[in-house]
């Protein structure tokens, strides 16, 4: 019979924090899942062993290509996926044993939600927490709600044709979640600390999609320009979001249209 959960998990030179993720993987209350991990052209020698050693373990697949970055590794994770739902996961990052069971409740309750989240613990080099909003397109309009980590369904995965590998500097789960939200399906968050990101001196946030933040907003906005004409001008005419879910003040929205066309709001 096939797993509920498919985890993917994209590793380039990880090997150093595989075993203690698989570790936490273990815990999740809801058991039935397969791990797939995607070798992403990695060149540590230790990570290599490590992932030499997990493939040989039950319901662990190893699969190895060339790197492409995060985009493709997904990607190509899913492609092999048997799973209902896509757990996306991190080499270096984990979710609270009760994530699984959460997330797939709320899945089989609620047909319109695609995607389901939770608040953001960071430790590492950085701590601190963070919550996103989840909702509906509304929400991803100026910024992304949802990491990219998280529960989404395979089918709403399939049907979106995954993430857009051109992506290579970040901004890839941002861009994603608008073509799902876009199909008016929402990202039902969790407003619990159940994702445990961690930081390091390696961050594709921290070295590729801040240096390159214009440059991959520019190509957002550009690839969905017909729907962000359609949202601001329903914004305009309105004078309010008429999504509750969305939680987003008109004066809000205003005014990072005004700081950004000002210049005044990078």
């Amino acid at each position: 019979m096939n797993p509920l959960i498919s985890v993917v998990i994209p590793c380039f030179n990880d090997g150093v924090y595989l075993p203690e993720t698989i570790s936490k993987l273990t815990l999740q209350t809801e058991q039935s899942f397969e791990i797939i991990i995607v070798n992403d052209g990695s060149t540590d020698t230790h990570t290599l062993e490590v992932l030499n050693q997990l493939a040989t373990q039950e319901n662990i697949t190893v699969l190895h290509k060339e790197n492409g970055r995060m985009s493709s590794a997904r990607n190509h994770g899913v492609k092999y996926a048997k799973g209902k739902f896509i757990a996306a996961l991190d080499a270096d990052d984990y979710f609270d044993p009760s994530f699984f069971k959460k997330a797939v409740d709320i899945l089989n309750i609620e047909p319109t939600t695609a995607v389901v989240t939770s608040y953001i613990k960071y430790f590492g080099n950085k701590t601190g927490t963070s919550k996103p909003r989840g909702g509906n397109a509304f929400n991803f309009l100026f910024s992304n709600q949802c990491p990219a980590c998280a529960m989404v369904r395979k089918e709403v995965w399939d049907q979106v044709g995954g993430y857009d590998e051109s992506m290579k500097l970040g901004y890839e789960d941002w861009e994603f979640y608008i073509r799902i939200t876009k199909l008016n399906l929402v990202v039902h968050l969790i407003p619990e600390y159940l994702l445990y990101y961690r930081q390091t001196n390696k961050s594709t946030l921290k070295n590729d999609t801040h240096p390159n933040r214009a440059q991959l907003i520019e190509y957002i906005v550009e690839k969905h320009k017909d729907w962000y004409a359609t949202c601001l001008t329903k914004l305009i005419n309105d004078k309010q979001v008429i999504y509750t879910e969305s939680r987003i003040a008109f004066a809000t929205i205003w005014k990072l249209l005004k700081n950004r066309l000002t210049g005044k709001y990078k």
